[in-house]
């Protein structure tokens, strides 16, 4: 007896194909949004981020001896918008001679001059420059300046002028590349040690980096262009660090670096050998969070102060 093959209609199909065609578009749209996610919203950090801190004994550390006294902080100016800036606002850096603080917006590329109750003072616009990040003060009305996307660090000095243009065509400048096989996009934070002529350069992630260069003062004051740079990566490989590296200063008093994580919402104090001396979680000090700190610069008293994107200042005052 001969059995008669079915037989398949159109609309058998259909359906099917439908469901292949949902699947497959669904997959994709996963398949993009996970590339975003850890691409531009680093989510991997994220999720380290929070399976890490459900287990609070690998964070939790005991100021070392001669350290910030960070657990003892208070917020005394939480989250003030500046006037006068709608977004973008970034590095941040502590000028000791004027008593003032210096911001960066990094587009349009700007550098910004504040007194300590977060007040514009003065706005330059920057020239032949883009995508500034970080800066820092090196004393003697000069500064350093980081390009995040070109890897360049360069050195000028503050406008004489109020409101004036700084051209940075000719300024000195050197790019660091730590080799083709890696990823040198994220440069970013800057701190400089007055003390010991030494500029910190902190990597945001992929990986994260932490340099240090010597040599800038002879540049400075010779015009001779012979600077050293030793790479300090091992020293971000304790886990109380956080995921990412938005910005870098160097307490004066004793040469401790502070790191500033925007993923992780935390400063953290490193010794002059590398390890965490202490650290100050900023969930527990800013009512509603920080959107995105960007900028950490530490005062001579002992004074924090932060900028958090869009366009938001913080000081945060030690124990009197």
């Amino acid at each position: 007896m001969k059995h008669a093959k079915p037989s398949y209609s159109l609309g058998f199909f259909l359906p099917h194909a439908l469901r292949w065609l949902v699947t497959g578009s669904l997959l994709v749209a996963l398949g993009i949004a996970v590339y975003i996610g850890i691409r531009f919203y680093h989510i991997d950090n994220q999720l380290y981020l929070w399976w890490r801190d459900m287990r609070p004994s690998q964070t939790a550390t005991s100021p070392q001896a001669g350290s910030l006294p960070l657990q003892t902080y208070r917020m005394e100016i939480d989250g003030r918008a500046i006037d006068g800036i709608d977004r973008n606002l970034s590095g941040l850096a502590f000028n000791h001679e004027a008593k003032q603080l210096i911001a960066v917006i990094n587009r349009p590329a700007t550098l910004l001059t504040m007194d300590l109750e977060g007040h514009v003072l003065r706005r330059h616009r920057l020239r032949h420059a883009s995508d500034v990040e970080g800066v820092a003060y090196l004393g003697n009305n000069r500064i350093a300046l980081s390009e995040e996307g070109d890897n360049r660090i360069l050195i000028t000095a503050l406008p004489a002028k109020a409101d004036a243009e700084l051209d940075l065509r000719n300024a000195t400048s050197f790019t660091l590349d730590m080799g083709s096989d890696r990823d040198n996009a994220g440069f970013e934070g800057l701190g400089y040690d007055h003390r010991h002529d030494w500029l910190y350069v902190g990597k945001e992630h992929s990986p994260r980096g932490l340099y240090r260069i010597s040599g800038l003062g002879e540049n400075l004051r010779t015009g001779r262009v012979a600077i050293r740079v030793e790479n300090l990566e091992h020293w971000l490989n304790d886990k109380r660090i956080g995921t990412d590296l938005a910005s870098v200063d160097v307490n004066e008093a004793n040469g401790h670096l502070l790191l500033l994580s925007e993923e992780s919402q935390r400063i953290v104090e490193l010794d002059t050998a590398g390890r965490v001396a202490n650290q100050l979680e900023l969930r527990d000090l800013a009512d509603e969070g920080m959107p995105q700190p960007e900028g950490v610069a530490l005062a001579p008293d002992g004074t924090l102060y932060l900028i958090s994107e869009p366009n938001l200042f913080y000081r945060l005052k030690p124990p009197q």
